[in-house]
């Protein structure tokens, strides 16, 4: 088998920490929604093999599609897998880019393909002009992020569904990973009716507050649909996960209130970055990017003494010198900003 490289776990709990570390919902779901939850499941509940229906139904109906576009996933990162089974062999080509999600390349290696890199611009944006150069017939899959991690960066929903034409007349499968779509929704996730090579991505672990339950789906044509069904292990997808995802859909205003919530963070911190002079890059998800020239891993380091975990270590020249802070409540950000620009007036 061919030998895969993975990142290992941190060696130490990050809950005692404040995470603006792996773009997770940094506050989480409302105590009381979480509690109202929790109180409807009972031994009986869980002694019970999980049902999906229901969450299909209201997923589609969330996205304006029809049921049979859904399949429920076990995180977005399941829905990736079940794609590679159903669609990727050894030596087949798959289009990234550069940076992406790691796990892309973590399966082409699984499943022996030849990943092709497109390395997004020096200005953030997407390298369309080479992207489409690539995207020709002879590669299996290609897959775009957006909005990007970690550059932010997101294309508006007119040029996906040129991206999608683009790959259809090379009968290319595209793969759009919408996993901060709630952060700015420009969307392809109509495309689903219309369509037959385009998958959509959605995960309820980043703004929903998921992420410990993981939940993910995929929405694409019927055909598409079914084929993917057909290599999804039976019940992956927990039944607590499934019965969170249909009660917060049941509750739209809770979704509404996370999303004012990080945006008033997301504010705030831009502010302050722009009155302090500190050079920075805002971007589509929900983090912002802090440059600290070549104090990058002192800052770090400092962050992390006062409980506080952000990411680094980019190895795209362009990223080398930039923080990625995940965006959280006003409060947490304010904490944030009180610590982070000591430090960076010491160390910076």
């Amino acid at each position: 088998m061919t030998e895969l490289f993975r990142t290992k776990p941190t060696e130490y709990s990050r809950h005692d920490y404040l995470r603006l570390d792996m773009n997770e919902a940094v506050t989480g779901l409302p105590p009381d929604f979480v509690k109202r939850t929790l109180a409807a499941i009972d031994g009986r509940f869980l002694a019970t093999y999980p049902e999906y229906r229901g969450l299909q139904a209201k997923i589609a109906r969330h996205n304006d599609l029809l049921p049979e576009h859904i399949l429920v996933s076990n995180g977005s990162d399941g829905a990736i897998k079940y794609i590679f089974d159903a669609y990727v062999a050894p030596g087949d080509q798959v289009l990234l880019t550069d940076p992406t999600f790691a796990m892309y390349a973590v399966y082409c290696r699984m499943f022996e393909a030849q990943p092709l890199w497109v390395e997004y611009r020096p200005d953030f944006s997407f390298p369309w002009e080479e992207f489409i150069a690539r995207l020709v017939a002879g590669v299996r899959l290609a897959v775009v992020v957006n909005p990007n991690n970690p550059t932010g960066s997101a294309m508006p929903a007119a040029q996906l569904i040129k991206l999608i034409e683009h790959a259809a007349r090379g009968r290319i499968l595209l793969l759009i990973d919408e996993a901060y779509f709630y952060y700015c929704p420009e969307t392809a996730i109509q495309a689903a009716k219309t369509y037959q090579n385009v998958i959509v991505l959605r995960t309820f672990s980043k703004l929903c507050g998921m992420a410990a339950l993981r939940l993910g789906y995929a929405a694409a044509c019927p055909h598409v649909i079914e084929v993917l069904r057909k290599v999804r292990p039976t019940f992956d997808v927990n039944g607590v996960a499934a019965f969170f995802g249909e009660r917060l859909l049941d509750e739209p205003q809770v979704i509404q209130e996370l999303i004012q919530n990080v945006m008033d963070g997301k504010d705030f911190l831009v502010k302050k970055l722009a009155e302090a002079g500190i050079p920075h890059r805002v971007g589509d998800a929900n983090f912002v990017l802090i440059n600290c020239r070549d104090q990058v891993n002192n800052i770090v380091k400092g962050l992390a003494e006062a409980k506080i975990l952000v990411s680094a270590g980019f190895k795209n020249d362009f990223l080398k010198d930039y923080v990625r802070v995940t965006v959280g409540h006003l409060k947490d950000m304010e904490h944030f900003w009180q610590v982070f620009v000591k430090i960076y007036a010491l160390r910076g």
